[in-house]
Order: C-alpha cells, then structure tokens, then sequence
C-alpha cells in the first residue's frame, strides 16, 4: 500500500485485521469491542482504500487486503 494511513485509521485497522467488526454506535462515532476508534468518515476513506467493506447499513469489516495489512514498524 503506497498511502500512510491516519493514526485513526490505523487505530481501527488493527482491530478490523484481525476479524472484528466495527459498528457505528450513535451519530457517527464508530466502535470495535465497545471501544470508540474513529468517525464513519475514517471507515469511508478506508473503503475507498479497499482495506474495509461495508455490511448493511451500519458495520463493516476487513476485506482480503486489510485482512493482510500490518501496522507501521515503530522507530
């Protein structure tokens, strides 16, 4: 992947590759496990990165390529 992702973009990418689902759970925040992560707005540019896909009308989950993604290495 040749685009740096955003801390939260990250931040929900290390749930979602590892099989859990994220929820939008009022208004636009959205959570995984309960856990507050990121805006529906950070879940739309992932799907235009192909990392995540949307189930129904509020979730998503990780497609083969964010399955396969990994978090940055730390300096």
């Amino acid at each position: 992947m040749a685009r740096k992702l955003t801390d939260s973009q990250v931040a929900v990418m290390k749930w979602l590759n590892k099989g859990w689902k994220a929820y939008v759970a009022h208004g636009t925040r959205v959570e995984v496990n309960g856990h507050p992560v990121c805006t529906t707005t950070t879940m739309v540019a992932l799907e235009k990165l192909g990392l995540v896909e949307k189930l129904g009308v509020a979730a998503w989950e990780a497609t083969e390529a964010g399955k396969q993604w990994l978090p940055p290495a730390v300096d």
